[in-house]
């Protein structure tokens, strides 16, 4: 039987580092920092077929992120997942090795999920980032905005303002015109989206193009990304997809509203 998740021990254990080093602004968390003053020394390398490993020897580690990281934020995630593995799992394994698919799981390995958790709030604490997140207009311009004062990456600021904001909002990336992941708050909407689907002719994100291509906000039709909709919600659904650069992916962010009696679009 596979062990469970234990979220409140991974963001209980970021959120009390936050307070042994007084980092109680809204600011870039100083995590290589931190790594070093817990004994975790953290290098770049050209690494094959992983983002990161950790090896630690007794109280001491070495943290190694593949130099081809382009992003900062996408290399200070790494390094933070990496001190989960450091603050959670000592007792399981003293070398890991983590992926790019990894390092966005939020339903696989109990371990790696529990890394995410643990970096999520360790660069994004949950007190900080909500009164930023929790009530303003689900746009990506927001997210950009936080990603912006966090330090971190466009993909894990929408995930956690995808756990953090008010309304029904669902996160996809797709790559050349495949959904690759969504994220959406919880599971108990009825509504979700498939892994592997090829984007609907008629979404936003299917006519992206150019390395900066932005499209504002926009009713789509649901069945153009809902793929099971099973408690058969009258729901509207609004599209704002921008193309990633360096990338051939696009991030949607879909707004969700339960219409009444309206007919679908």
């Amino acid at each position: 039987m596979a062990r469970e998740i234990h979220k409140i021990r991974a963001e209980g254990t970021a959120y009390r580092i936050t307070q042994d080093y007084c980092l109680d602004k809204p600011a870039p968390m100083p995590v290589e920092d931190i790594a070093m003053d817990r004994g975790v020394l953290c290098l770049e390398a050209k690494l094959t077929g992983c983002l990161a490993r950790l090896v630690r020897k007794g109280k001491h580690g070495i943290i190694r992120t593949h130099s081809g990281i382009r992003e900062e934020g996408r290399k200070r995630f790494a390094i933070a997942h990496e001190m989960g593995h450091w603050f959670l799992h000592e007792a399981e394994s003293q070398f890991f090795v983590c992926t790019a698919e990894q390092m966005r799981d939020y339903k696989g390995s109990p371990m790696e999920v529990e890394a995410n958790l643990f970096a999520s709030e360790l660069l994004m604490p949950t007190a900080l980032f909500r009164p930023l997140a929790g009530d303003v207009e689900p746009r990506l311009e927001q997210v950009k905005s936080l990603a912006g004062t966090f330090n971190t990456s466009l993909t894990a600021t929408g995930m956690k303002f995808v756990d953090i904001n008010k309304h029904e909002c669902i996160l996809v990336l797709s790559t050349n015109k495949v959904i690759a992941w969504s994220k959406q708050q919880g599971n108990r909407s009825g509504l979700r989206i498939e892994k592997g689907m090829k984007l609907h002719p008629e979404s936003l994100a299917f006519h992206v193009t150019g390395p900066a291509g932005k499209l504002e906000p926009e009713v789509v039709k649901s069945e153009t990304w809902i793929a099971h909709n099973w408690y058969e919600r009258q729901i509207e659904v609004t599209e704002q997809s921008w193309a990633l650069e360096n990338y051939n992916s696009v991030l949607t962010m879909l707004v969700v509203a339960d219409v009444d009696g309206a007919d679908d679009y």
